[in-house]
């Protein structure tokens, strides 16, 4: 055999090994494809209900879907306001710091109750549990009782329809919403739904319907007792919520 047809032979046996190396590595990527889960996304906010005026306080929320850890959300943030001064809130970006955990540091300059909202966009997802913390010792307790109390807030009227289920069926759900005897329209609700001690909410986003009416389902997967609480946001001057029970039969 001459030179020509050596190197000829060895060139192509080359290309060969290249091509099924290129075809092993697309058969072997495609095989382990990850399907994304349909799950919704859970965040457990994580807050001190009370602090000192001037105190560095940690906020946390644990992530997880389909109750495992989340670790590559796309963005945390936490959003601190002093309630009625929505307008003047202000944004902290959080950071991974253990398996789903992310935190941030904020301090409370003066004394008061104030509201804590992280922001979780993940795997195409976007859920905004909030909570609230008293600081210091607020003017007179009337104050504070006032301010965390949502439910009697500024002629805030929500109602939840129903307050039963049964386990196992579509369960659709309406909520109407009354600011000062005006129905509130354009509003952002939804409805997380959690027995007692448990670690995993359901979060339901609901559909405006006409004025002032919010409707959605979900289905209850045993029967039992179940808290539904009720999130009515709106820009940034409106975040109402209510606490309702519902019996799954």
């Amino acid at each position: 055999m001459s030179k020509s047809m050596k190197r000829f032979g060895v060139a192509f046996g080359l290309v060969g090994l290249f091509v099924l190396g290129a075809c092993g590595a697309d058969e072997t990527t495609s095989g382990t494809e990850t399907v994304q889960s349909m799950e919704p996304v859970e965040a457990e906010l994580n807050v001190p209900a009370t602090a000192d005026k001037d105190e560095t306080v940690t906020l946390a929320v644990r992530v997880t879907q389909d109750g495992e850890a989340v670790d590559d959300a796309d963005e945390i943030k936490f959003e601190v306001w002093k309630n009625g001064a929505k307008e003047e809130s202000e944004m902290t970006k959080a950071s991974l710091t253990e398996d789903g955990v992310y935190e941030a540091e904020t301090t409370f300059v003066e004394e008061a109750v104030y509201t804590v909202q992280v922001h979780v966009t993940a795997r195409s997802m976007h859920t905004m549990p909030t909570t609230n913390v008293t600081v210091g010792h607020p003017e007179t307790a009337a104050e504070a009782e006032a301010e965390q109390d949502h439910h009697n807030h500024a002629g805030a009227d929500i109602v939840l329809d129903p307050t039963q289920a049964v386990a196992n069926e579509v369960q659709p759900f309406t909520v109407n919403v009354e600011i000062e005897h005006e129905a509130l329209t354009g509003a952002d609700v939804q409805l997380e739904v959690f027995k007692d001690g448990a670690d995993k909410h359901d979060w339901v986003k609901l559909d405006e319907t006409e004025g002032g009416s919010y409707a959605g389902e979900h289905t209850f997967k045993e029967s039992g007792m179940y808290n539904v609480q009720v999130h009515v946001t709106k820009g940034h001057d409106i975040h109402e919520h209510i606490m309702e029970t519902v019996e799954v039969k």
